[in-house]
């Protein structure tokens, strides 16, 4: 299963009640099943495994409204069998899988329903940044390739500029004539929407990797003034990479995964030193900074510490 496919599904109504999200683009997940709830009349229920309300789907004396159930990496459901043909009803579960291992029997049992979600093409991406932002095509081109191209990311960096724009109202009392474009190049020049990283940040995040967080690199990171979602972004970047060489079966890692050939010698420096599952949380915990930091749940100073301490 494509997009396309589930694009059309939601065109005309005609929904599966399963469906296997994986890829990248978490926000562009979020995007299709909000869609798949407003289509399906459904409201979204975020739980832990499909197994959490297994006995109310079993039973449909008990269900009283359907819902559009999502869970994350699911083992419990993934590793059991018997699961596999479970009468949704009139319930339809999407299961977001971070990783796809290909050799399992749940692949080979559920291929069909599988939709990956890539990256967007430039000129798909530069209509979803200019519903959010009124920027020039020149600066949401700029945009796109500081984030690499990944609709989340861009997401967070346009967050900051609101919440600039959000300030400069809260501080004069009124809402004040801004343009946005001005407001993007003086926040990328200054480096709060990105600084170029310099060997201090690798340096962090190689100890980071190897097991090993110095406070004495954090603390050089400081001094030459790295941004903290720079920081975040190149941890989460070389967390991802490493998890894609560790868990990748093939000879050819560099097609299997689409990293080039630094990316690799790079990750491979980290391989084995934490499990698959401990890369996923890393992960998390940057995007969990990532948007408390935008948010205002979080202080910037206190980010990758806390991302240090709990790695």
């Amino acid at each position: 299963m494509n997009v396309t496919e589930v694009q059309s599904q939601i065109k005309t109504k005609n929904l599966d009640n399963f469906y296997i999200f994986t890829g990248e683009e978490w926000e562009v997940q979020k995007i299709y099943i909000n869609q798949i709830s407003k289509v399906s009349n459904k409201q979204v229920k975020r739980i832990d495994s499909i197994t959490d309300v297994f006995s109310t789907l079993r039973n449909k004396s008990f269900i009283s409204q359907s819902y559009v159930y999502v869970a994350r990496d699911d083992k419990e459901f993934m590793q059991n069998e018997k699961l596999y043909n479970l009468n949704l009803g009139d319930n339809i579960f999407i299961l977001l899988i971070t990783n796809v291992d290909k050799r399992t029997k749940f692949y080979k049992a559920f291929k069909d329903k599988i939709c990956e979600f890539g990256h967007l093409k430039p000129e798909i991406l530069k209509k979803y940044i200019q519903k959010e932002i009124c920027l020039s095509d020149k600066n949401c081109e700029k945009l796109m390739e500081v984030c690499d191209f990944d609709y989340g990311r861009c997401l967070l960096e346009i967050d900051k500029i609101w919440q600039y724009v959000d300030g400069c109202v809260r501080e004069y009392g009124k809402p004040c004539d801004v343009d946005i474009n001005i407001v993007f190049e003086s926040l990328l020049d200054d480096g709060t929407i990105y600084t170029p990283s310099k060997d201090a940040i690798f340096d962090l995040v190689d100890s980071i990797l190897d097991g090993k967080p110095s406070f004495n690199l954090y603390q050089q990171c400081l001094d030459v003034g790295e941004a903290t979602m720079v920081i975040i972004k190149v941890l989460y970047d070389n967390a991802k990479a490493t998890l894609q060489v560790q868990s990748c079966e093939s000879k050819d890692i560099g097609k299997s995964t689409g990293l080039n050939g630094w990316q690799i010698k790079n990750a491979m420096k980290h391989k084995g030193v934490y499990s698959n599952r401990e890369l996923i949380n890393i992960m998390n915990l940057c995007f969990e900074c990532q948007k408390g930091i935008v948010t205002g749940m979080i202080e910037e100073e206190f980010a990758i510490p806390y991302i240090m301490v709990n790695v």
